[in-house]
């Protein structure tokens, strides 16, 4: 019992799976935890859970299978104060369709490079051929502005006519300030600032296939990442993550490092990163 009277968080749990029927082992095994990080809930010793924000994972789906209302128990709770960011595991994701195998994406792709590598090559070909000397190119003479104050020069005769005396005609001199002018006009607008949002930055020590969605479902990033590299996801949490080999990835989140250690099942860490 708590100071004010009132059952504490563990308390709470333990009467509801008593109530149930529920074994502890049977618990954990239905929360994919440890025997004894169940008991340590119950027994309100949130520290030994690790981060604050484990914990408060661990009770909330604790409290989800006993079908009571997390959000009341989590503001009780004590030793584990709100801290963002929130983990808690998920359910591991259903096989993938054939279609969504990422060797037949790659096989596809090597296709179309096959296919289209041919064909453009025969296109280019073609364009060099249409190219070749023997017709004759229009040309055009750049004139710059004319300088006050400054005398007006003749105007050149036709290339045409040029070409016919057997001469090469000049090509009037650019005005600098006019060309840099002319470059400035057409430089690109500088990009936008990107949107605002969470920084996921994993740096990856060995091999690793690593999945990472972000609140709309949207696919931020699905890859094998070799080793010594990194990747930095920005986007909206919560972001639903699938680390492979991920004992040898380091994660951190808003610059806070992650313990990847309590959500690694066999070689794959899979958690969702909330607000």
């Amino acid at each position: 019992m708590s100071e004010s009277g009132q059952a504490s968080v563990g308390r709470i749990l333990r009467d509801a799976r008593e109530a149930q029927g529920v074994t502890l082992d049977d618990a954990a095994v239905r929360l994919r935890l440890m025997h004894r990080q169940v008991e340590a809930m119950e027994r309100d010793d949130f520290e030994s859970l690790g981060q604050p924000v484990f914990a408060r994972g661990f009770v909330r789906n604790y409290a989800r299978l006993l079908g009571l209302a997390p959000e009341s128990l989590l503001a009780r709770m004590e030793g584990a104060p709100a801290e963002p960011p929130a983990v808690r595991p998920v359910e591991p994701m259903l096989p993938r369709s054939w279609l969504t195998s990422p060797w037949l994406i790659l096989s596809l792709f090597g296709l179309l490079l096959i296919v289209a590598v041919p064909v453009g090559l025969y296109v280019w070909l073609n364009s060099e051929a249409e190219d070749a000397p023997g017709k004759p190119q229009a040309t055009s003479a750049v004139q710059s502005p004319p300088v006050p104050g400054a005398a007006t020069a003749p105007v050149a005769a036709p290339a045409e006519a040029a070409a016919s005396a057997g001469e090469v005609a000049p090509t009037p001199p650019v005005d600098p300030a006019t060309s840099a002018g002319q470059v400035e006009s057409q430089a690109p607008a500088a990009s936008e600032p990107a949107a605002a949002g969470s920084v996921l930055h994993l740096e990856f020590a060995d091999e690793s296939w690593t999945e990472i969605k972000d609140a709309t479902g949207r696919m931020l990033l699905r890859q094998l990442n070799p080793a010594g590299s990194s990747a930095e996801i920005h986007g909206q949490p919560p972001f639903d993550v699938v680390i492979g080999n991920a004992s040898h990835v380091q994660t951190t989140y808003n610059g806070r490092p992650i313990d990847l250690k309590p959500f690694i099942d066999g070689t794959v860490a899979r958690f969702t990163l909330e607000e």
